[in-house]
């Protein structure tokens, strides 16, 4: 984040807590409850949301040398992400091009991918190098049965994914997409970063719950009140839109430190934690010192299940006990603070929701984020 911005929303923030106010959408906002419940709305969003946008899929740090490997599922899709001996960041169907078997599991490093039903088997870079018995399989070209490509783009240390094989995703497509946010994103260096640690899990919620957790203050003083509320101000928040996308900031309340700082030393990113929501699925949080980015998806077509994939980011690979218990406490209060105090009242939110009691919930003029991105959502699966 460049020094002009961040000298903005710094003033941005004092002049909220000098009269007790924060950013405000224009109207309370009525959600209808059917878009954590309904079969037919997570269909929609399936096949518009986790099809045909860019998504988020990391920083670079997820595959940090030749031969690393990440196979996940996508909303259903089975992908595989490889870095190749050129040091190229590809994505492919996680299918075998014989009859279709995962050919990667979990993550780590290899030469290349061996089907574990019929042992065919495929390099780093997709190409089918071999096909047990192949006499037994005339006319059949290994090189047009290589794996499936999927579009991935490389860029500021991020990786994108267009997960629909045969579409483009280039500089131009991905500008597009965020907006104008791109440059900021590119300041950070992320290209630095390395992988610390990640945890998947499933949860009884609908994949947007998560989200939603992220982007409103209004419930720090009361639900995290053991946890991060002594850190931050409660009921404060600066929001930015970009296009479908957008910036949250919420303030520690060590930013009053920089009321006695000159202008050009005041550093808002170490005084805050940053939440940009990655349209559709991704909220990466800028913290002091720190990325953590949690990315969301429908667990089968069930709407009150959600897969959450957590990944933290750290500058350097830690070298010392210390300062691995140092990013470990950092993890244990992201986890407690999300994980056992935000979703684990979002899993009962969800059951009174499909109780049916209510058609509709609220959301108030102080949480501008989460507004923005409900009605992202909706305009991009219906197109109004």
């Amino acid at each position: 984040m460049d020094k002009t911005t961040q000298i903005a929303l710094v003033r941005r923030t004092f002049a909220h807590i000098d009269a007790g106010t924060t950013d405000l959408d224009a109207e309370v906002t009525r959600n209808p409850t059917r878009a954590y419940t309904d079969p037919e709305w997570l269909a929609k969003e399936q096949s518009t949301l986790f099809r045909k946008y860019p998504m988020f899929m990391g920083l670079s740090g997820r595959l940090p040398e030749t031969g690393a490997y990440v196979a996940e599922q996508v909303a259903g899709l089975p992908v595989l992400l490889t870095r190749g001996g050129d040091g190229q960041a590809r994505a492919f169907v996680n299918l075998c091009r014989h009859r279709g078997a995962p050919v990667a599991q979990g993550c780590g490093r290899s030469a290349g991918f061996s089907c574990p039903y019929h042992a065919w088997r495929y390099d780093r870079e997709g190409r089918l190098i071999a096909i047990p018995d192949q006499r037994s399989f005339p006319g059949i070209d290994r090189e047009s049965r290589g794996l499936i490509p999927l579009p991935l783009l490389e860029k500021n240390g991020m990786l994108w994914l267009l997960p629909e094989p045969g579409a483009a995703l280039d500089d131009s497509v991905l500008d597009n997409h965020l907006q104008g946010l791109g440059a900021e994103l590119s300041a950070y260096e992320f290209g630095g970063y390395s992988l610390y640690r990640s945890e998947v899990f499933e949860r009884a919620a609908n994949w947007k719950m998560p989200i939603d957790t992220f982007l409103e203050a209004y419930h720090f003083a009361t639900l995290h009140r053991d946890t991060v509320a002594p850190i931050f101000f409660p009921n404060l928040c600066l929001f930015d839109a970009f296009g479908l996308n957008h910036r949250e900031a919420v303030i520690r309340r060590s930013i009053e430190e920089l009321r006695e700082q000159p202008e050009e030393q005041w550093d808002f990113v170490r005084h805050t934690a940053i939440s940009y929501q990655l349209f559709p699925n991704t909220v990466l949080v800028m913290q002091a010192d720190h990325v953590e980015t949690w990315r969301l998806f429908p667990a089968g077509d069930r709407p009150d299940r959600c897969m959450v994939q957590f990944d933290c980011y750290v500058p350097e690979p830690p070298a010392t006990a210390k300062a691995h218990r140092y990013w470990e406490a950092n993890i244990d209060l992201a986890l407690r603070t999300v994980d056992a105090e935000d979703i684990a009242m979002q899993v009962n939110m969800e059951t009174g929701y499909l109780s049916g009691a209510v058609d509709e919930v609220l959301i108030g003029r102080n949480e501008p984020a989460l507004a923005h991105f409900q009605r992202a959502v909706h305009r991009a699966v219906t197109g109004d």
